[in-house]
Order: structure tokens, then sequence, then C-alpha cells
């Protein structure tokens, strides 16, 4: 049996559900095939997201930039509860190297049009008071937040089926039919058939690379990474985002008096179960991190300790957001490097418009494949 849609999309995260949408927005017709369910795994979790533009890499400051303007408003636009805090992040440092590398980073946000500031010692322990005594300066961009991404992703997904998405879950996508310049068809585990009339997009994160094995080799590999929730403090010593440009940490509050520690500790993935399993020695390394800057969470206890957000990486960090060369109706995108979430927004809505238009969005081009090669 055949089903027939303009658009597949293959992954059901944040980034399949926005981009059906905005397509779907777009008059065309559209089916999500998942094999989990929508907004797990890189998009699912517990915690919130952070949504900076600070410390990230300058091709996507321009991406950054325009996701300010989106975020604040998305949850009317999308018809839910507001899911999005603005709550500055700090990027903190407490040597002079490194205060040194924020001096240059300020110089290359703010040239990119991101509102950024250096604050010196007193100047951040106004902020936060709390702070080590070890930490000298901090960068700080004000338009920065956190989003709870299950929430989001599943108000896409909503939002999409409103529009007249269909998305079939626990269903996984076998193989790809191609027919000589052209992808036709998807086929599930099941047997079952969706044909594309006008394309197909892959955005199943670490799914990407197999699904392709036989037709690009992307430069890509996955992380098990892992996130801790704290169990209720009496009050949480901090208000910001908080990040470190030397240390492997980033802290978020996760409200009801929970703190939330992450940044880039790795659990171990067993291929077999398909599930992620968090190590002591990493999640006492990453609680460890976290009283360095604060000092006030020596006594934290981890309520939830999680290792099932497998990310997907590139040389480079910066994701790879192209189309097969040989089967130009096929896109594809992966390779987040754990930072993708902030940019989704618009990210989905360029791959739409490039999807329906045919001409890649000026904003994209930094994130070509080949741009590792000649």
């Amino acid at each position: 049996m055949t089903e027939k849609y303009e658009f597949i999309v293959i992954g059901a995260g944040i980034y399949g559900a926005a981009t059906a949408w905005h397509l779907a927005c777009k008059g065309a017709s559209v089916k999500v095939l998942e094999a989990d369910d929508i907004g797990t795994r890189a998009s699912g979790g517990p915690g919130r997201r952070g949504v900076r533009a600070n410390g990230r890499d300058v091709r996507e400051l321009a991406l950054m930039k325009r996701a300010y303007a989106i975020w604040p408003t998305l949850h009317e636009t999308l018809g839910v509860p507001p899911f999005y805090e603005q709550c500055g992040h700090l990027l903190l440092a407490e040597s002079d190297t490194q205060v040194c590398e924020l001096e240059a980073r300020a110089w290359l946000q703010r040239g990119q049009g991101i509102e950024t500031e250096l604050l010196n010692r007193d100047e951040l322990r106004t902020r936060e008071p709390g702070l080590s005594h070890k930490i000298e300066a901090a960068l700080y961009c004000p338009q920065d937040g956190v989003a709870n991404h299950s929430v989001t992703t599943r108000a896409y997904a909503a939002a999409a089926i409103r529009a007249g998405v269909s998305f079939s879950t626990s269903t996984s996508a076998k193989y790809i039919e191609f027919n000589n310049s052209r992808a036709d068809a998807v086929i599930t585990a099941d047997g079952q058939r969706y044909e594309a009339k006008r394309g197909l997009l892959i955005v199943a994160n670490a799914g990407v690379q197999s699904l392709l094995a036989e037709i690009q080799y992307l430069p890509t590999w996955n992380e098990c990474l892992q996130v801790l929730i704290s169990a209720p403090l009496g009050s949480v010593p901090f208000s910001h985002l908080t990040g470190h440009i030397g240390r492997t940490v980033s802290l978020k509050r996760e409200g009801n008096g929970r703190v939330m520690i992450s940044g880039g500790w790795h659990g171990s993935w067993d291929s077999e179960t398909n599930q992620g399993y968090t190590i002591n020695a990493a999640v006492e390394g990453n609680v460890t991190e976290a009283i360095a800057i604060y000092p006030l969470l020596k006594d934290l206890k981890i309520e939830v300790s999680d290792a099932n957000h497998l990310e997907t990486f590139t040389p480079d960090k910066i994701p790879i957001i192209d189309q097969l060369r040989a089967h130009n109706n096929v896109w594809y995108a992966t390779g987040w490097c754990g930072h993708g979430w902030a940019i989704a927004p618009v990210i989905t809505e360029d791959l739409a418009k490039w999807m329906m238009d045919g001409e890649r969005p000026q904003h994209l081009e930094p994130f070509r494949i080949s741009r590792f090669t000649k």
C-alpha cells in the first residue's frame, strides 16, 4: 500500500515538527515519520534547553539574532501557554587568559548585532552575589534565555496537525527508494510505502547517517550527554543561565527550587537497548564543577540523572544542513553539537522555504557539507 504526500519528513523532534508545520502553512501536504515518539531523544528528556547567542560560533550568530525576535512570542504563534524565559546568559572566566578570550568574544558578538556586555568582578557580583571568589569576569547576553524543549516540540507538532500534517510514531524508516536523480519514497520497517511527490527531509539527528550511508558520507558521530536535576533547594543561589569558558558545566534554574546541571559530560550508550546510562564519576564531576562556580550548591542532591540525550557532532562543532547533490529533492540536517535548540525556529523556517521554492536561503550557506572539502 502506498500513501502519497508532497513532502515526507523523517524525525519528529523540534526540527521535524517545526519544518512540517511551516510546510503545511505554505499549503503543502506533509507526512512525518518517527521511530519513537514526538519530542523524544535529542528533543526530549528532563530539564530545559538554553536559548543563547553567548559563546556561539560566528557562523550561527546571524541565525541567533533572528531567533531573538521569535522566541518571546512563539507560544502565542503556536497557541499554547508560555514556555520560554528570557533570563540572560553569563559566560564566566577565572583566569587572565580566559578574560582576554571574553574580550575578543565581546567584540565578535557586538559586531554581529548581538547585545553583549563584559562584566568585571564588581559588576558581576551585583548580579550574582553567590559566585565563587575565583570568578573574575563574565560575558553577559541579556536576550538569552531558556525554553522547555518537550513542551515546545509538542506545541509545534500540535500546530502542524491542526494545519493538516499527518504524524506516524513508532514507525521506523528502513530505506529510501531512489529513481535516477530523485528520491521517490520512504519504505518503513513494516513495509509501508510513503511516496514523496516533491521531496524528502531527513532530520532524525543520530539516524540521518544510517539512512544516507550508501549515498552520502557524513563526518558526524554520536555522543551520549547527561542531564542532572537536583532535589529542591532552600533557595537557588543564581538567577541567570550560566556557563563557563573553561569548565564543562551549564546551570539553569529548573523551577520549584531545583537546578539543572549539564554542559557536556558523557554517559554510556547501549546500542542494543537504545538507552543511555549515567556514569557515577561523570555525575560527581559535573556536580563538582557546579559547586566550584556557586559554592552555595555544596549540599545539593541529585534527584534525576539522565543520559538518553544522544546528540550528533561534527568536526567544526556546527551543523550540516544541505541537500544531496545526486538526488536534489532530498534535504537533510544533523550535527547539532548540543546547541541546535536555540536556532531551530529560524532554521526550520528557512528549510521549509528552501523545500518549497528550491532556492537555498543565504543564512544556510555556511552549513553546506562542502565546507569540509576543497
